[in-house]
């Protein structure tokens, strides 16, 4: 079962392997040495007070026939100088952002999110995910990581996880059940240091990061997504009679070794 979800997240779309309450991380430890100057990486930094078409490209992948059949593109836009996604009803609904560019070598992306997740529902999932993955790759030989949330139909709690998928299958993952937080208000971020990727959050107010994982990383040049949607790639019916909605905001590339730019 977790096989068959982590397909709508390797496309941006349970027992658990393992529950953790989330390490803190000495930051320290993740500091880049080789990175372009800040001047040149403030250009791809995104406070989202307008849509920077040169930077993105609007996704929703649907990943298969049943669900294609009732799909809607989430609606998304810039609301009170934030990216904001709201599902539509009646469907399965998704939408988000990919990177018109590519990173290469060592980097330290982060960016804030906000989500409440609905209380008593049985018609829909809810699942956010902020992630990398290879340029140009084929769906089924995919590479990627992702840090996410998510609240299946029926569940009281909702889990943040990562996923470190190769080849178009799961390789690790790790979970952080939540209990009843309904609000996720914070932060997401990923940092490449040679051959490691590590992904962490903070929730707003917090000065220390948390490690959610650190896996093995991928070699190749990486692209940067993010999106919002109302089902997993195991539904196969949905009514969605509430729509849900998320903000992501102050997108930062601290720190990277090389950006290739692809349609800029």
């Amino acid at each position: 079962m977790r096989r068959v979800l982590a397909l709508i997240i390797i496309a941006f779309s349970a027992a658990f392997s393992a529950f953790f309450t989330g390490c803190v991380t000495d930051t320290a430890s993740l500091k880049i040495e080789k990175t372009l100057p800040q001047n040149k990486l403030a250009y791809y930094n995104d406070s989202f007070d307008n849509f920077r078409t040169e930077l993105w490209e609007k996704a929703g992948y649907i990943p298969n026939e049943v669900q294609k059949a009732n799909f809607k593109l989430a609606k998304v836009g810039i609301k009170d100088g934030k990216f904001s996604i709201e599902t539509e009803t009646g469907c399965f609904s998704k939408g988000g952002l990919g990177s018109k560019y590519s990173l290469r070598g060592d980097f330290d992306i982060q960016v804030d999110c906000r989500t409440n997740f609905l209380e008593f529902v049985y018609d829909m999932d809810q699942l956010l995910i902020f992630g990398v993955l290879d340029k140009g790759s084929d769906l089924h030989k995919l590479n990627s990581v992702f840090l996410g949330l998510l609240k299946q139909e029926g569940n009281d709690y909702n889990m943040i996880f990562s996923l470190d998928i190769r080849k178009g299958k799961i390789h690790r993952e790790n979970w952080d059940r939540r209990a009843n937080r309904d609000i996720f208000d914070g932060t997401f971020r990923i940092v490449r240091i040679e051959d490691k990727i590590s992904t962490l959050f903070k929730t707003k107010g917090d000065v220390q990061w948390k490690e959610v994982d650190t896996f093995r990383s991928i070699p190749n040049d990486v692209m940067i997504g993010f999106n919002l949607g109302n089902f997993t790639s195991i539904r196969t019916s949905i009514t969605a009679k509430t729509p849900i909605t998320a903000t992501f905001d102050n997108f930062r590339i601290n720190a990277a070794e090389e950006i290739i730019e692809n349609d800029i």
